[in-house]
């Protein structure tokens, strides 16, 4: 199976804002604010708050086991294509290109609230059009909840992504 390209280091990706709650429970909230694309595919950065005095006893521990990739509290994502091409973050490790890849994060909190930033890396790019992006969560008590994407706007986002240093050629992705 062929490797499939990462976002690259040496580009800054360009942003496409979309500022959507995917999901909302009591004690938690899943947020797609923005998309970083690149080139060779797009960051797709979904935050998970979780909202520290309702959250049920152990739910840190349980969130960091599901983004390590448990498949009994992962989220699962999928996209649907204008073409009827359909993606899901659960079928990341043996999938061919279109492939849809949790991507390492962060965590980081306070007293009230704990942020998991957990992206998503789509390559390649989608094609124009509308890409419906599904959200799928049965153990956190979400879904499914869908979201419409604008294609044309990512792909077009991709030819403001830039090189670090103009005039380096290196590698497109790293």
């Amino acid at each position: 199976m062929a490797t499939v390209p990462m976002p690259p280091i040496s580009r800054m990706g360009a942003i496409v804002a979309v500022e959507r709650v995917l999901a909302r429970t009591p004690a938690l909230a899943v947020l797609l604010p923005m998309i970083q694309v690149y080139d060779t595919g797009c960051l797709l950065n979904i935050d998970i708050v979780a909202r520290n005095a309702t959250a049920p006893p152990g739910l840190a521990l349980r969130l960091d086991s599901a983004f390590s990739g448990e498949e009994s509290t992962s989220p699962h994502v999928t996209l649907r294509y204008p073409n009827g091409v359909e993606i899901a973050s659960d079928e990341d490790g043996h999938a061919a290109p279109p492939s849809l890849s949790w991507f390492p994060g962060g965590v980081r909190g306070d007293a009230e609230f704990t942020l998991y930033q957990m992206p998503l890396w789509l390559f390649p790019l989608p094609p124009p059009g509308v890409v419906l992006l599904t959200l799928n969560w049965p153990w956190a008590g979400i879904g499914p909840e869908a979201v419409r994407l604008d294609g044309a706007a990512i792909t077009e986002a991709a030819a403001r992504s830039t090189r670090c240093w103009p005039g380096e050629q290196g590698r497109r992705a790293q």
